[in-house]
């Protein structure tokens, strides 16, 4: 989903001193949080006190036959198209297998492995770029870590280093940083299910070429996001949960 943010705007290793950038393995998440699930987010610009809807988030989450699957349906208020994402990740241990991305503005493939292959086709400039990049690290799919965001294992003062594969002509490609900076006790108040207890968490990455921030508020209970403060190129965001009926 981070990925998405990028996209259209240009249009357990536990904490210590000298932490290692978490990367795909058997147990990096508890298993518990990682079930079949869709859910809806609307996505706001912030300008000063008001908030200006841009869009809506659509995510379904599968996992079946040994993988987990990620969707994600992004329908803009002034577009008729879709932006659809799509991951696909081992369940075992979360290593990333495939990644496409389509819109308007360009078609993505990847396919990932010691050597991601795959192609990049600029609409707008009707290019297309064969990819053949080799990479020297483990790493995870640069879609599917912000859902990694919401499945780790927090404590007070958590602070981790985690190695994603991004994708970006306009920014940068190959295995890039993302960095919880800090996790601390809150609440959120939700419409439909009260006062909720949840984790805030900070982190920020580099996708996009620069440095975003984005605050998480994910449920201690039930893992469930229910909201994401974003700041990336000068901009504030909101991502705020459709709670079911």
């Amino acid at each position: 989903m981070k990925w998405l943010f990028t996209s259209l705007l240009v249009t357990v290793s536990l904490c210590s001193s000298a932490q290692d950038k978490l990367a795909p393995a058997k147990n990096v998440v508890d298993k518990k949080w990682l079930t079949s699930q869709q859910f809806q987010m609307i996505w706001y610009f912030l300008k000063d006190t008001a908030r200006i809807e841009a869009g809506r988030f659509s995510t379904e989450i599968s996992t079946v036959s040994g993988k987990l699957t990620l969707i994600t349906r992004v329908t803009m208020k002034r577009s008729n198209a879709p932006w659809i994402d799509s991951s696909i990740a081992l369940l075992k241990n979360l290593q990333p297998v495939y990644h496409s991305s389509y819109n308007a503005q360009r078609d993505m493939v990847l396919n990932f492995g010691n050597v991601v292959t795959g192609y990049y086709k600029d609409k707008t400039k009707n290019s297309m770029t064969v990819i053949s990049d080799t990479t020297h690290e483990p790493y995870f799919d640069s879609n599917l870590y912000p859902s990694l965001v919401s499945w780790l294992p927090y404590k007070e003062g958590y602070k981790q280093d985690i190695a994603i594969y991004d994708y970006n002509p306009s920014g940068k490609i190959g295995v890039i940083k993302a960095s919880i900076q800090d996790v601390k006790e809150g609440t959120f108040q939700s419409d439909r299910s009260g006062l909720r207890k949840v984790w805030v968490v900070t982190v920020t990455d580099e996708l996009g070429g620069g440095e975003s921030s984005n605050i998480y508020y994910i449920d201690s209970v039930d893992r469930r996001l229910w909201k994401q403060e974003i700041n990336t190129a000068g901009r504030k965001m909101l991502m705020q949960r459709v709670e079911d009926n």
